[in-house]
């Protein structure tokens, strides 16, 4: 492994967006992609016009727009500006306009367009939603040294895994440092965990928002190299990990499909379990995941499968090249997915 180096530290940001809001969606079938998303652990929202939107219990207006279409595709993502005075900062640069935003919650919203053709807007002023609890989070864990729970139980109800709301994208780019320059330098993105190749070529990265001394999930974006643009999975973050492993029961009884969990991941630490949506899109439960303030260093780690969980099943066949690379194939990216082809564990060869 060469020396790390992280090729994005001088970016200097234009501003500095404050979380996730939401993700928009084409759907043939909205009928039946609205029933994933409440069997999932959403709410449908109250709005006139095409568009179905659907909130988690945080408060947001909403998480999620569903617009018919002749076509399942992902058209882009939200992110929440610190302040209102972003729009029209981040909109000079581009020379683009804020506008009245006329989905739920109101407010203002800028517009762009990144290096992959997804739609990204920057909204601020909107009126957040009332945010309400399910229940209460399961967090009082005996262990051989202390068992603070005593006489009483741990009886998660079979639901749907209740989630907070969206809480982190992963794409897929051939253009992996264009996007990453792209949304570190309009957004103020900070790394959190590169990985690379024996020759230091970077083909995974995971990306914070950069809040200053306020912790931040350790991701809200990640970037992947591959052949295509392509959105790998949204994420969406459950109560507690009891709703988690209930929310996998209750996703089978209603009969969607599986994909791949429940295990824990290596970077950002989180209990996941993976679905599948009627369009063959990934959705991800999680919860118990690390939050990093903006001094903590990014950290570097090498380019396998082996990095990607801790616990669990192996990542499913569709999730790693389908073989070597092909003959006349540039060297970075034979490189790239020979290491994600190195069997991940010693038991699993």
């Amino acid at each position: 492994m060469v020396e790390p180096l992280n090729p994005f530290d001088d970016i200097v940001p234009t501003v500095k967006a404050d979380a996730l809001a939401y993700v928009v969606l084409e759907r043939q079938n909205v009928e039946i992609m609205s029933r994933f998303l409440e069997d999932f652990g959403f709410t449908k929202v109250s709005h006139e016009g095409p568009s179905s939107f659907f909130r988690g219990f945080g408060d947001r207006p909403y998480c999620v727009e569903l617009i018919p279409s002749t076509r399942d595709a992902f058209l882009g993502f939200g992110l929440v500006a610190a302040d209102g005075g972003d729009l029209d900062i981040l909109g000079a640069e581009h020379g683009v306009a804020p506008m009245d935003n006329d989905k739920p919650g109101g407010g203002r919203v800028l517009r762009l367009v990144d290096p992959n053709g997804y739609q990204i807007d920057l909204v601020h002023g909107f009126e957040p939603a009332k945010a309400f609890v399910p229940r209460e989070a399961i967090n009082v864990n005996n262990t051989p040294w202390d068992k603070p729970r005593v006489n009483a139980g741990v009886r998660p109800p079979l639901e749907p895994a209740m989630v907070e709301g969206v809480r982190h994208i992963v794409l897929q780019t051939p253009f992996f440092e264009e996007t990453v320059h792209w949304y570190t330098k309009n957004f103020g993105y900070l790394a959190s965990d590169l990985l690379q190749t024996q020759s230091g070529i970077i083909g995974l990265g995971f990306f914070r928002f950069d809040r200053g001394d306020k912790p931040a999930d350790h991701h809200a974006l990640a970037i992947s190299f591959g052949p295509a643009p392509a959105i790998l999975h949204i994420s969406t973050e459950a109560i507690d990990i009891d709703a988690v492993g209930q929310g996998q029961q209750y996703l089978r009884a209603r009969g969607w499909e599986h994909f791949w969990g429940i295990g824990r991941h290596v970077l950002g630490s989180q209990i996941f379990d993976y679905w599948k949506d009627p369009a063959g899109d990934e959705w991800e439960h999680y919860a118990d995941g690390d939050v990093m303030t903006a001094d903590c260093p990014v950290g570097f780690h090498a380019l396998d499968r082996a990095g990607l969980w801790a616990w669990g099943d192996d990542l499913p066949a569709s999730m790693r090249p389908p073989g070597p690379a092909p003959d006349g194939a540039p060297p970075p990216v034979r490189e790239l997915m020979d290491a994600m082809l190195l069997p991940p564990r010693p038991w699993l060869d």
